[in-house]
């Protein structure tokens, strides 16, 4: 009759494989010592076992009392394993996401992750290098390209026109990347695009600092602890494990976390002093007429036209410092006439170069007719647009509430006027002429300007509900795909594969979790594609950059829950959150429990990330469009540069890029003291991306509309979202590896770092604004006042503006 622990063995087999008891007993024991409660179970026997050695009581062999104790134990850890499962234990969100707890394969699985990580870095530089060699223009801002002189031979107007050779070599842009500076950066990408690399920097001074002491101080100290386990592997040592620690070890512990919260608040705040002096450089340099302009939302229905606002303003200040004002309008289908016309007119330019390469046939000749049929439609929809303008200049006039909306723009003679024009308040009724900072002219979405407020914010509610929507769904929709794409369904569909595993079956237990990686970025590689279409199509944006804004917050958050947290969300998203608002103090356990013990996934996670900035680098979506462009539509080089970019906004935009960047620091801080070999794939991962996006954003890519550094604040709030998930996750560890599991000593002291980081956080703020100082509005506004005379661009809708039509006429 089997003995009492082996019953209770045999009882887990139902949960754990069908097979026989002998031969799932090695995995019914690895399950139960992967269960993050285990540590209660080895807490009570090793308790028992003190107990008896205080009170000198022999043991020649295992008594009953003993072989009792074990079967409780196992009995409730059962109950705990049914519990964390559920009906439905397989569709966890850290399951389905491919998350896994440390094992004894974690080597061979790091191995692999090494391998696959070099090896594509490798590759995918060398095609950079080579692409950049063979085709320069897919790989130089077009400002930095030289068009090639015309022939004499060839008509100005319709010639194609081609980029001189840049002469570049295959390894230059390395130098060009190290003279990189700051000014370079903030001149060629604008300072959102300098705030982006600064921030990547940011981090890797932070972990810099901290993981130089956290290295040298803990990894020594976890070694020396676990050096005797027999349970555990090499990579496992190193850890904190999930064993009781001496209190003397819990208290380096706490002081550590102590020195990084109080490193990286200092870190921080000398980061923030610096970016202060580069906002106000960029306050003082806004360009016109948006630095003299205001947008007035919820103006009231008398004043909504162009006059009655110009009159009121005028009225309210004088004649002197208004310049102009300007209603949004509602123009129906103009903007898709406009949109036809600039086709057309595009069409007209390539059937006439077809024409004179054919040698100018006059006749019937196909060119010839081809070239007619083009010239008549830009002319009819020359006519309809200038109709359209007018119809829609005249009910401006008459100030028609079918066209003129609630939102317009007033633009005055100087910025000392349009910065007092922001402080006050109009009516009586606050809501009315509301006063802002305008985007950028050329970044505007002006239908989404025309929205109504209550529409605009019924718009906002769908998005966001749509949002969450995304959030509730992402696991059910994982579970559905990846049921497709895991190592095991690659077997069965492949049975070559099959076999070579059943060959080598270390193969399986290396690549499994591997290929769990690897499906988890594959996923997560849509996402920002899903949340950038609802919030450009449902959310009320007013501006591009306010679309990377909440990319930046809503791609932020999702990579943090479903990625880092995701081991956490055991019931769901919904459901844990609602277990934590009833029971605040569950939070320490519910990141306790699991974070520490899944930290090898994560050495995987950024590991297989350092591919992902060199696979920007490659440009490879501008790269088959500029080849597409030039061979399919015969257009010239200028037309496929032209055509070819910008990337795609909703993954390569600062918001998404900054998300991710993000996501980086989050799993580096949340290990650092855990498990510190972290450090060494954060420093490499971050060394490449600098490098690689340093040229990207400098060199290669579009300057995007700037935010004048919204990006830089939310993302620093959002670091130290992230140092506080830090210091809970610190608290529950630490009470969690006490001898006693009490919360005095230790884990009260590492939860009071919370203070520091308050401080930290104030002393942030504090250097936070919006605006320049007034004695610098004064300054400036009196040195630009001739400029702003010479002003080039104004806040006009493109299918409102005359010079289309009269461009296309021409």
């Amino acid at each position: 009759m089997p003995c009492a622990p082996w019953r209770s063995l045999a009882l887990l087999s139902p949960y754990l494989c069908s097979a026989s008891p002998e031969s799932c007993t090695a995995d019914v024991v690895k399950a139960v010592r992967s269960a993050p409660s285990l540590l209660t179970v080895s807490q009570n026997l090793q308790r028992k076992a003190q107990g008896r050695n205080t009170t000198n009581q022999k043991r020649a062999e295992p008594s009953d009392d003993l072989a009792a104790t074990l079967e409780d134990a196992l009995q409730w850890e059962i109950r705990q394993i049914e519990k964390s499962m559920g009906e439905q234990g397989e569709q966890q969100p850290s399951r389905v996401m491919g998350v896994v707890l440390n094992g004894k394969d974690d080597i061979r699985m790091l191995r692999g992750a090494l391998s696959i990580g070099f090896f594509g870095v490798g590759l995918l530089f060398s095609v950079f290098c080579l692409w950049r060699k063979l085709v320069p223009w897919v790989y130089i801002r077009e400002a930095d390209l030289e068009l090639a002189p015309i022939a004499s031979d060839v008509s100005p107007g319709t010639a194609a026109r081609h980029f001189a050779d840049p002469h570049v070599t295959l390894f230059d842009w390395i130098k060009k990347v190290r003279q990189t500076t700051p000014e370079d950066e903030i001149s060629a990408a604008g300072l959102d695009g300098w705030a982006f690399l600064e921030f990547r920097r940011l981090i890797w001074r932070i972990f810099f600092v901290i993981g130089s002491v956290l290295s040298v101080i803990l990894l020594p100290m976890h070694y020396q602890a676990h050096k005797n386990s027999k349970m555990l592997d090499m990579l496992s040592t190193f850890d904190i494990g999930r064993d009781p620690l001496p209190d003397w070890m819990l208290w380096v512990h706490a002081i550590m976390v102590w020195f990084v919260v109080s490193a990286s608040s200092w870190t921080i705040a000398v980061a923030q002093e610096h970016f202060t002096e580069k906002r106000y450089q960029w306050l003082k340099d806004i360009p016109f007429p948006r630095a003299n302009t205001v947008l007035v939302r919820n103006i009231p229905p008398m004043y909504r036209s162009d006059s009655a606002l110009q009159q009121y303003f005028s009225n309210v200040f004088n004649d002197d410092v208004i310049e102009r004002a300007y209603v949004v309008r509602r123009t129906g289908r103009l903007s898709h006439q406009v949109a036809a016309l600039r086709e057309a007119r595009l069409q007209v330019v390539h059937a006439k170069q077809h024409w004179e390469d054919a040698g100018s046939p006059e006749g019937n000749e196909p060119e010839k007719v081809n070239l007619i049929r083009c010239q008549k439609r830009v002319k009819l929809l020359t006519e309809e647009v200038a109709s359209a303008q007018r119809r829609v200049k005249d009910a401006v006039a008459r100030g028609d509430p079918l066209v003129c909306t609630s939102t317009g723009f007033v633009t005055f003679n100087t910025e000392l006027a349009s910065r007092l024009a922001s402080r006050e308040q109009y009516t009586r009724d606050v809501t009315n002429f509301q006063i802002s900072m305008p985007p950028d002219p050329h970044d505007l979405i002006y239908e989404n300007l025309a929205d109504q407020e209550m529409n605009s914010a019924g718009w906002n509610w769908a998005g966001v509900a749509s949002i969450w929507g995304v959030f509730t769904l992402w696991v059910p929709f994982v579970v559905l795909i990846s049921s497709w794409t895991t190592f095991g369904a690659l077997q069965e569909n492949l049975p070559r594969l099959k076999a070579l595993v059943q060959e080598h079956p270390w193969l399986d237990r290396m690549l499994t979790g591997v290929f769990a990686t690897i499906a988890l970025k594959v996923f997560l590689a849509f996402l920002p594609t899903a949340l950038y279409l609802i919030i450009r199509n449902l959310m009320s944006v007013k501006s591009t950059t306010e679309v990377q804004i909440l990319m930046q917050r809503w791609y932020g958050l999702f990579l943090v829950m479903f990625v880092l947290l995701v081991t956490s969300l055991s019931r769901g998203v919904t459901l844990t959150l609602v277990s934590i608002a009833q029971k605040p103090g569950r939070i320490f356990s519910l990141l306790a429990d699991f974070l520490p013990s899944a930290s090898h996934f994560y050495f995987n996670y950024i590991i297989l990330g350092w591919t992902v900035p060199v696979l920007e680098l490659i440009r490879n979506s501008n790269f088959w469009k500029f080849h597409a462009f030039r061979w399919f539509f015969s257009m010239s080089m200028q037309e496929a540069k032209e055509y070819g970019e910008p990337e795609d906004p909703a993954s390569y935009g600062v918001g998404a890029r900054m998300a991710y960047s993000l996501l980086i620091a989050a799993i580096t801080f949340t290990f650092c003291s855990c498990s510190p070999l972290i450090f060494v794939f954060a420093f490499i991962s971050l060394t490449l991306s600098q490098a690689t996006y340093t040229y990207l954003v400098v060199y290669a890519e579009t300057k995007k509309p700037d935010t004048g550094g919204v990006l830089w604040v939310n993302g620093i709030n959002h670091l130290f979202l992230v140092i506080t998930i830090y210091i809970l996750l610190m608290t529950g560890v630490l009470q969690m590896l006490s001898q006693s599991r009490q919360w005095l000593g230790p884990p009260l002291v590492a939860l009071a770092s919370l203070a520091i980081l308050y401080l930290g956080k104030m002393r942030v703020d504090t250097l936070a604004f919006d605006v320049l100082p007034l004695e610098e509005v004064v300054r400036t506004s009196r040195e630009s006042q001739e400029k702003a005379k010479h002003q080039q661009g104004r806040y006009l809708q493109p299918e409102c503006d005359p010079d289309i039509v009269a461009a296309a006429m021409s």
